[in-house]
């Protein structure tokens, strides 16, 4: 199979561009320090965009973003230092030498096979309402959470679709989509936002191809600085350790990083440890619940309280 992929026939838009897209199609958005802005993150939240950047905020800028946010809460990245313990992993890539001989055995063996079995293309934002439901259901159901459902799908993707910034990379078996990336590329970075993958066809290893075809792309087609793969979970996932040891196979880099949450002057009284028990107590009566995750996640990361992920490497 060719390893290049069709130009998408555009130039990736400038982060301000980027931000001008999310608003105008919904999303609140508000200015940051330069090459930055900070964006409306589900319900109640804001955090700043990209992720990657660790410099710290000036304590001015959070305020605002509080203030004129209309929101509960603000996060960050920093570096870690004596105060503000490592407590995530940042995945990144700018290996501009990023070559399949470079990785592992187990990965090469997967890429090599869905490379002969799958074909990799950008999916269409129609193609991706109509064919990818199925790759995200069950992947939300693999990682033990309940919003793996057709709303859901199509809630999260019709934002994303009309938004000039974000594109779609999917592996088909087929007509069927077994898996797809979904990305955001700015300036001189891509962002991988998610891999979402079908049980029927992990076979084919369409998760470590996409990965490799992305890699490649970015860092070698377009010289991007950078590919991002997001942070560990602030979630109480079983999964955890697998997640960072796919990561770290399809060639990202695990940087330990201080996530900051910020609460609205509001809301701290209740940043307690009684408000954590509440919080514990209701995850086992509901495992499955995505916001009561995060919730405790967040509150355990803003009292000191969340452990860093640990970190294991294995072939798969």
């Amino acid at each position: 199979m060719d390893l290049q992929l069709k130009n998408k026939n555009r130039k990736q838009p400038s982060i301000a561009e980027y931000a001008g897209e999310l608003a105008k199609n919904g999303m609140r958005t508000l200015p940051g320090a330069p090459r930055t802005f900070w964006a409306q993150h589900e319900h109640g939240a804001m955090v700043r965009v990209p992720v990657f950047h660790l410099v710290p905020p000036a304590v001015d800028e959070v305020d605002q973003v509080l203030r004129h946010g209309r929101t509960a809460l603000v996060s960050y990245l920093t570096e870690p230092d004596e105060f503000h313990p490592a407590n995530a992993w940042l995945y990144t890539c700018s290996d501009r030498s990023y070559a399949l001989d470079k990785l592992a055995p187990a990965m090469r063996r997967n890429v090599r096979r869905g490379l002969r079995e799958l074909r990799i293309s950008w999916v269409r934002p129609e193609e991706l309402i109509a064919h990818g439901t199925h790759a995200f259901c069950d992947t939300r159901r693999r990682v033990g959470l309940n919003d793996g459902t057709v709303e859901e799908f199509h809630r999260r993707f019709s934002l994303w679709a009309k938004c000039s910034g974000h594109v779609f990379l999917g592996a088909w078996k087929d007509d069927r989509l077994a898996a797809f990336l979904s990305i955001t590329e700015v300036d001189d970075w891509a962002e991988i936002e998610g891999c979402f993958s079908a049980d029927a066809l992990l076979q084919f290893r369409p998760n470590d191809t996409l990965m490799y075809k992305a890699l490649s792309r970015y860092l070698i087609e377009e010289q991007c600085r950078l590919v991002c793969y997001g942070l560990s979970s602030i979630q109480a996932e079983s999964n955890a350790i697998t997640l960072h040891a796919f990561k770290r196979k399809v060639g990202f880099e695990a940087k330990p990083v201080h996530r900051a949450f910020v609460l609205h002057p509001l809301l701290r009284p209740f940043a307690r440890r009684w408000m954590l028990r509440g919080l514990n107590a209701a995850l086992h009566a509901m495992p499955s619940g995505r916001r009561l995750k995060k919730a405790e996640g967040i509150l355990a990361s803003i009292l000191g309280e969340n452990r860093m992920p640990v970190a294991t490497e294995t072939e798969s």
